[in-house]
């Protein structure tokens, strides 16, 4: 059932098995995973059905380094997370992800792209996709066979689109009908206690706005609150550790990383047609595909550049986030009212607006690469070639001096309130750069186009996914990073985090697709853990 923290009686106290922080993404699948698994569950949401101006603003916090996204505004706080406003772009990470590479520092994740496969194959599921795999679709005139031809430096991928699914509304009547799962909206945590001497939660403290105290009792607790927020929890649980809990060490919101999005420059192609359907075609039969250039990993390891999917857009491709940039009050009542409104009989005629609004602010950006693509086609001064933008998602190094950490200031439920520091590293932009150098190479040697008018101001557009990393980062051991391989943090026993904060490494693919996975792994740990001890107290 669900019910709000609001309504509760003062001093409400429960006691559960599994206590989930956080209804994205990664707490809603684990939830959803340990349903009729004989446990225990609390769920608890710091947001409600619908985005509430004044909860909203409790993400509120200060960016600096990088210019960067308002941060209550990149990020919802309603039952289904960012999964009710994401694009569904669904790939896996790939073995070089998980591997240690000698020349990038704190690369290397204690787990392998093994241990994640069957939940990969699970997670396709979730996100009503057939299949977990987006294998090389043919198409006529493939591109991918000059690739290996000509021993290029670039491969062509493919990313599945989800249909956006919405996981606050997938879920909610599976959650709210389920009996072992107690859902309470509107429940902002904001500590963590320990046991007396032990190496334990024992309480999860939580408030409502203009409402009572909340407090769970749990065996074993689950941090699910998105990249920032986990980080931002568990250094405010100072009752009883100092610094905050798992962060003996200072890796506790270290290592942000995010995937660096921008234009970077113009492809220009013989207009002879050679090849380039597979990296430009758009798939809607079934499932959506789409397709893109991306370096081999052979080619990362030989130049010690950091991975990267790169689009071939039209001219007139609008990057960016715009709706993310807008003030809070606005983005708030507007998300509130589009959601309501989707509920209602008109739902239809509101996606129809809501389209109309995000091409209206994407007018600008259009007409900029439109005319940067124009200049780029004059440069040629031919008619035999087509122009295409080149659009990044490119991963990010970790580095520690990218952090999320507490500030001075406090957010009307006395919670410290964030600030995030974050900048590409010199590694992030020569990686994008370098590429584009190889790219121009490897399309000139085949006799398909060239690198033209390289925009020289690529650098300050840069901006991220919203896409949240590593600030609980997964590691053999507790200096250099918070969680196990089992993303059970060193030294909690029985607090485990879940969502992309426990990546190593980013990638460069959209990481809701491995955070789902990774979700479904640590629910069926739990399970094993909390149902193998109840069996043997039972024996005994």
């Amino acid at each position: 059932m669900f019910t709000d923290a609001r309504l509760l009686p003062a001093g409400t106290t429960h006691n559960c098995d599994v206590c989930v922080i956080g209804g994205g993404a990664a707490g809603i699948a684990i939830v959803d995973r340990l349903i009729d698994s004989g446990l225990s569950v609390v769920l608890l949401e710091a947001g409600g059905f619908y985005v509430e101006q004044h909860t909203q603003e409790l993400f509120s916090g200060e960016t600096v380094g990088h210019p960067y996204f308002p941060l209550e505004s990149c990020r919802i706080r309603q039952l289904g997370g960012s999964t009710t406003r994401w694009g569904g772009w669904c790939r896996p990470l790939e073995n070089v992800d998980f591997s240690t590479r000698e020349w990038l520092p704190w690369s290397g994740w204690p787990i392998s792209e093994a241990d994640l496969k069957q939940y990969y194959d699970d997670a396709a599921g979730v996100f009503d996709l057939p299949t977990s795999d987006p294998a090389p679709y043919s198409v006529s005139d493939s591109f991918e066979e000059r690739l290996r031809d000509k021993d290029s430096r670039f491969r062509t991928i493919a990313y599945q689109r989800s249909p956006r699914t919405n996981f606050g509304k997938k879920f909610r009547t599976r959650i709210s009908t389920a009996r072992n799962v107690f859902s309470v909206l509107n429940a902002n945590v904001t500590e963590m206690r320990l046991d007396p001497g032990q190496n334990r939660v024992s309480q999860v403290m939580a408030k409502a706005l203009d409402g009572p105290a909340v407090c769970v009792r749990p065996r074993a607790v689950v941090l699910a609150a998105g990249g920032i927020e986990n980080a931002r929890i568990l250094l405010a649980s100072t009752r009883d550790r100092s610094a905050g809990l798992g962060n003996e060490y200072d890796n506790v919101g270290r290592f942000f990383m995010e995937h660096l999005h921008v234009p970077a420059g113009h492809l220009a192609t013989k207009k002879s047609g050679k090849g380039l359907a597979h990296v430009r075609a758009r798939f809607h039969q079934g499932p959506k595909l789409q397709g893109f250039l991306s370096p081999t990993e052979a080619a990362q390891d030989n130049f010690q550049l950091l991975g990267a999917s790169i689009a071939l857009e039209s001219p007139g491709y609008s990057f960016g986030t715009p709706l993310i940039g807008l003030s809070s009050p606005f983005i708030s009542n507007a998300f509130n009212l589009y959601d309501r409104l989707l509920d209602s009989p008109i739902g239809p005629a509101a996606q129809l607006v809501r389209e109309a609004t995000t091409q209206a602010c994407h007018l600008v950006t259009r007409y900029r690469t439109w005319s940067s693509a124009r200049m780029a086609e004059d440069s040629l001064r031919s008619n035999d070639y087509d122009i295409h933008p080149l659009y990044f998602r490119s991963e990010q190094a970790p580095d520690k001096a990218n952090r999320v950490y507490l500030g001075e200031r406090l957010d009307v439920l006395g919670m410290p309130q964030v600030i995030l520091n974050w900048r590409p590293t010199t590694l992030d932009l020569n990686s994008i750069s370098s590429w584009l150098g190889i790219l121009d190479d490897d399309f000139r040697r085949m006799e398909l186009g060239e690198l033209v008018h390289p925009q020289n101001d690529w650098q300050s557009q840069v901006i991220g996914g919203p896409h949240h990393m590593g600030t609980t980062r997964m590691s053999t051991t507790p200096r250099t990073g918070v969680v196990d391989k089992d993303c059970r943090v060193h030294s909690v026993d029985n607090l485990f985090v879940a969502g992309a904060s426990v990546f190593a490494t980013g990638g460069f693919a959209n990481p809701t697709f491995t955070v789902v996975a990774m979700a479904l792994r640590l629910a069926d740990k739990i399970r094993q853990d909390l149902t193998s001890y109840v069996i043997c107290q039972e024996t005994e």
